[in-house]
């Protein structure tokens, strides 16, 4: 009998041999294709913009974008200084979040800024001054911008507040820093720290500052994701209201507020940092000026209060001085901050409050004279 020797057909494996070596190829260049987008796409994020204003070419298909966050009450009342300062820039450099109380709609009657328009977050609170809901705004507004993966800077700005210079300037600046920018500082004196919350937030750790911020991607990451200590805010830092049933005044019971008041939106973020060990990685000053005053005068609130800058105080030295400053003195710390960026002395500010519309129709006509610096690397 003839031996059936085992195996394929010829055919089979020329087959086998075709698909493999097809298979192989397109591996190859899929492989090439994607090392081709990844240094491209590298190449736009890590993209220093040293501008030239006068060029578009830019490739602008992931480049970074700063997020700017607006707290507002309703209005944004400098809408025209924010057109101004947004006409100077490219729509992908720059994402607009703002939160109003709810139901406010900014439509392009209610503004004459084109970036404002529709930009109100969906769901925003009800906000109280002295309690959390402040710092839960926040964290709205920063869930928000995280939604875009571009967004790499997150700027937190009031509605009373306007821009020191043009859009590139302050895209460069922030943009050439790897460290978020945090007003933060130990205050011996400070009587905010409920000893309630020593379970989870030790008073080593208790920090002060403005709550005008610029953060990186990842700190903004970490405050909204955090679920440790932004409860113990919720829990301790509130406004209650009694009614004193013995003082009757003009007819109507006397209301008697006191305060269990932690200040949450100036000690947050700052506490939350330096329990994470990240205090190395922030400039611990903000880019926003704001002029304290203290009021002794027994009219409402006591104590320091920022100064509010009307149609007679917006002049040309008002800013000049304001961008002319170099350096942030904390008494309590003894510590002179020396305002810089990447090792580059820069001014400390890049925006300034509280500015009324009036003021601001009066710096428009300004803006030319003060607003075009230029960023030297």
């Amino acid at each position: 009998m003839k031996k059936r020797v085992s195996g394929y057909p010829r055919w089979r494996w020329r087959a086998g041999a075709v698909l493999f070596v097809g298979s192989s190829l397109v591996i190859l260049f899929l492989l090439k294709l994607q090392s081709l987008v990844l240094d491209n796409s590298l190449d736009d994020v890590l993209l220093t913009s040293h501008r030239d204003t006068g060029s578009t070419e830019y490739r602008n298909s992931t480049k970074p974008k700063l997020a700017f966050m607006f707290l507002a009450r309703e209005s944004m009342p400098l809408d025209i200084l924010w057109q101004h300062f947004f006409e100077g820039s490219h729509e992908h450099e720059y994402s607009v979040y703002i939160h109003a109380r709810p139901g406010y709609v900014y439509t392009k009657t209610a503004t004459k800024c084109h970036a404002f328009i529709n930009r109100q977050i969906k769901k925003p609170i009800q906000v109280w001054w002295g309690e959390a809901t402040m710092i839960e705004a926040e964290r709205l507004l920063l869930s928000a911008a995280l939604q875009d993966p571009l967004n790499l800077r997150f700027l937190l700005l009031s509605d009373s507040c306007i821009p020191l210079y043009n859009f590139g300037y302050v895209y460069d600046y922030v943009m050439s820093s790897h460290k978020s920018f945090v007003d933060s500082f130990v205050d011996y004196n400070d009587t905010q720290y409920n000893s309630k919350m020593s379970s989870v937030i030790p008073k080593g750790a208790w920090r002060k500052g403005s709550q005008w911020f610029v953060l990186i991607r990842k700190h903004a990451e970490k405050i909204v994701t955090d679920s440790l200590v932004f409860p113990v805010f919720q829990n301790h830092c509130k406004v209650y209201l009694f009614l004193d049933l013995a003082l009757p005044v003009f007819g109507q019971l006397l209301v008697n507020k006191t305060q269990e008041n932690c200040i949450p939106d100036e000690h947050y973020i700052q506490t939350l940092l330096a329990m994470q060990e990240m205090e190395t990685e922030i400039e611990r000053r903000t880019l926003t000026y704001t002029w304290w005053e203290n009021s002794k005068s027994g009219k409402g609130r006591e104590g320091w209060h920022p100064v509010t800058f009307n149609t007679a105080d917006a002049t040309l030295k008002t800013i000049t001085n304001i961008q002319n400053v170099n350096n942030v003195r904390y008494d309590t710390e003894s510590r002179i901050e020396w305002c810089s960026s990447e090792g580059q002395p820069r001014p400390c500010y890049l925006f300034a409050r509280k500015f009324t519309r009036g003021a601001a129709f009066q710096l428009l006509d300004l803006v030319p004279s003060y607003e075009k610096a230029e960023y030297t690397h």
